[in-house]
């Protein structure tokens, strides 16, 4: 099959504590201290072949996220700046979609001929956070795209348990190939339904929103939260292209970020914002707005990605009773299953944020492209996929 590939060096910093089962399985817990020089290329690896509770899908498009584009972008020593999990060589792509083509012995919920989006975290089952229901915590996940080979090929081997069917999705979307197209954006809506309503859990219609970044998972959260009843929704981005698609998904107000706190105040006649979200891992620019514009018993949800420690004025929070929340992965209490409700009942439409789409030989192009952070979704678009 053909497939894109990254490769890089392993060279942990000297600083980094690196454990021993760092150094046995070459999985790093925080790449962006251990992974430098990656590059990429686009080649032919064998075709993958089903374990006993696995599916082979035939990929029909792969999107290319934000922590794709860190796995390249690095610091002045060429150390990547993605701070999560990462092995290489791996295959990258965890916004999947496409079409079952062989099954393992054991597999029994999907068959062949489905249509299926991916959920992408792996999780053992086994480990203390799995058995007390924290399955995004998981102390030994394997992350499609990250950890193990992802989307970005012709074919993906995938535990059937990752896979959900997404034939009811074609009566919304009209066609087989558009179906697919929105496939391959659902993952960024579970990201941030798992952040809003599992991680948060305090969220009220009614609520004064802010969302820093609108790229697609930040576009994503703009449209749960008009889905659920925010009576105002207020998005901060630099770019000017990323403004105008927060416009169109239901943003109210669209600005860059200088001043962020000020407008907000102002908008809401000093009440503040209910729920914040942060998307773009611009931590040094976007925490202080927000801590400065939080209403009483406001929530700041944490999804945006970056090592660098963040400014805050715990004062300001304390005696607001504001709270600042984590949100990491997007597996289990229903996310998965909801969204795709969402969908299906035209509340969500990933569809509005592709912008871009490339065939597979054209990698390097479409990372170039999504690396502008000009425009929406970047898909890598295979086997029957629309454009």
């Amino acid at each position: 099959m053909k497939a894109a590939i990254i490769r890089a060096e392993w060279a942990p910093r000297p600083d980094y504590p690196l454990t021993e089962e760092e150094q046995r399985t070459r999985m790093a817990r925080v790449g962006s201290s251990v992974w430098k020089h990656p590059r990429a290329e686009v080649t032919t690896l064998p075709d993958p072949t089903p374990g006993p509770q696995d599916v082979i899908v035939r990929v029909a498009a792969a999107g290319l996220c934000g922590s794709d584009l860190h796995f390249f972008e690095t610091d002045a020593e060429g150390y990547m700046h993605y701070p999560g999990i990462a092995r290489f060589p791996s295959v990258p792509g965890h916004e999947v979609s496409g079409e079952v083509v062989a099954l393992g012995a054991d597999a029994r919920y999907l068959k062949l001929g489905d249509l299926v989006c991916l959920d992408d975290m792996v999780c053992c089952h086994r480990c203390d956070a799995c058995r007390r229901g924290f399955p995004n915590q998981c102390e030994n996940l394997d992350d499609v795209g990250f950890t193990m080979n992802g989307g970005c090929a012709e074919l993906l081997r995938v535990p059937e348990s990752n896979c959900w069917n997404i034939n009811a999705l074609v009566e919304r979307f009209g066609s087989k190939a558009r179906t697919l197209e929105a496939g391959a954006v659902i993952e960024p809506f579970t990201v941030g339904y798992n952040a809003l309503f599992e991680c948060a859990a305090r969220i009220k219609p009614g609520a004064y929103a802010t969302v820093f970044g609108a790229g697609s998972i930040g576009l994503a959260v703009i449209q749960l939260l008009r889905a659920t009843g925010a009576a105002k929704v207020f998005c901060f981005e630099q770019n000017a292209g990323r403004r105008e698609l927060a416009k169109k998904v239901g943003a109210d107000e669209v600005r860059d970020s200088a001043g962020a706190a000020k407008f907000v105040l102002d908008a809401t006649a000093g009440q503040g914002a209910d729920v914040q979200v942060e998307c773009a891992g611009a931590f040094q620019a976007s925490l202080p707005e927000m801590d400065a514009c939080a209403a009483i018993a406001g929530q700041i949800v944490i999804i945006g990605r970056a090592a660098p420690r963040a400014p805050l004025s715990l004062e300001n929070l304390q005696t607001k009773r504001a709270s600042v929340v984590g949100a990491n992965g997007n597996t289990g209490y229903g996310t998965y299953p909801n969204v795709l409700r969402m969908m299906a009942a035209g509340l969500l439409d990933p569809t509005q944020f592709i912008t871009d789409r490339f065939r597979l030989d054209e990698f390097a192009q479409a990372l170039a492209q999504a690396q502008t952070r000009q425009g929406g979704k970047v898909l890598i678009a295979m086997n029957g996929a629309r454009g």
